[in-house]
């Protein structure tokens, strides 16, 4: 299987010139880069016509008079794509040995996964003492063929089944510039019946924001959100408390967090460190966390009241500590239920 990956590039000769270069050393499947340049400065221009010209079979370039934003550049790229996979590849990142490969093996092991990210590194800091290789082997050894969930892949490596396109077809461009085009595409992509996962034996490093920092990255962000709420429902923030071991409630919340994650809520699981551990959903979007028994209510109140992102729903499975909670609503806002 071959895959096009669509870059689009505004200026930054140099990180897209070790982006390139990593591409060419590290990927070991069939593929094409296709670069659509939204209208860099000369200097870029010149490296990019150097790059297609030593790698005829490999680059297509697309050029811009005008910067037409990073949305309307990645449509570009997947119109003029033709393969089994489109990759969305920032060229502000360095991919590492068989990222592309392992990325579109995920994708081939189950028909339901439409949309693949790599082990994310969104947010995260190489060790000092770790050179990026060494942390890129640390992140994906033993990995191969392991991925999990999640409902909100992330669009500066974001693999994309050709019949993913052919079914629900490109980004959203009420987000251009920039941002949610991509968590709008793969919840498109869910409600068509395709899952997002990130692929933990494949590692891409994200040096994050680049272009958008010289372009007003919060005025960006802040629009697109404000579109993105106007078109769907933020997302639930769901809380489980278990303060006792029960079999059919801790089936019943599995369930109910996996269902729940599937529609993009985030769902949290408190529990004493003492019961059994409960079977965590394979989603990003799941995570339990386990307290002592010594003033276990009084913790999980805390957490609740003071935490700064607040819960949307609260269930528990204890009557005394729902009317508790129910007491406190003023200050945590949440809807509280028993399990």
């Amino acid at each position: 299987m071959k895959c096009d990956i669509v870059m689009p590039v505004w200026n930054n000769k140099e990180l897209t010139s070790q982006c390139l270069d990593s591409v060419f050393e590290n990927t070991d499947c069939d593929y094409r880069v296709i670069i659509i340049d939204n209208a860099s400065d000369e200097s870029t221009l010149a490296y990019l016509n150097d790059v297609k010209n030593s790698h005829p079979d490999k680059i297509a370039l697309i050029r811009n008079q005008v910067n037409l934003g990073f949305t309307k550049a990645v449509n570009q790229g997947i119109a003029n794509s033709s393969d089994g996979y489109v990759c969305i590849l920032n060229n502000d990142v360095i991919v590492f040995s068989g990222w592309l490969s392992e990325m579109m093996r995920i994708a081939e092991s189950s028909k339901d996964i439409g949309i693949v990210n790599p082990s994310n590194n969104f947010g995260a800091k190489k060790p000092r003492d770790k050179t990026l290789e060494q942390y890129a082997k640390d992140k994906t050894d033993g990995k191969k063929g392991l991925w999990v969930e999640t409902a909100t892949p992330v669009g500066f490596c974001y693999l994309i089944k050709r019949e993913v396109i052919n079914r629900i077809g490109m980004f959203d461009e009420r987000f251009n510039p920039g941002y949610f085009e991509d968590t709008e595409y793969a919840l498109r992509a869910r409600a068509a019946g395709y899952k997002a996962v990130f692929a933990k034996g494949a590692f891409v490093f994200h040096i994050e924001h680049t272009s958008f920092k010289k372009r007003g990255l919060n005025r960006f962000f802040k629009q697109s959100e404000e579109k993105f709420y106007e078109m769907h429902k933020r997302p639930k923030r769901a809380l489980f408390v278990l303060s006792k071991y029960n079999a059919s409630d801790y089936e019943k919340v599995s369930d109910r967090s996996a269902q729940l994650a599937d529609k993009g809520a985030w769902v949290l699981i408190y529990l004493k460190k003492s019961a059994p551990k409960i079977q965590v959903p394979n989603h990003t979007h799941v995570r339990a966390f386990y307290f002592t028994r010594l003033f276990f209510n009084a913790k999980i109140l805390f957490k609740i009241l003071f935490k700064k992102k607040r819960f949307t729903d609260i269930f528990v499975d204890k009557r005394n500590f729902l009317s508790l909670l129910k007491k406190f609503k003023k200050w945590h806002t949440a809807d509280v239920y028993l399990v």
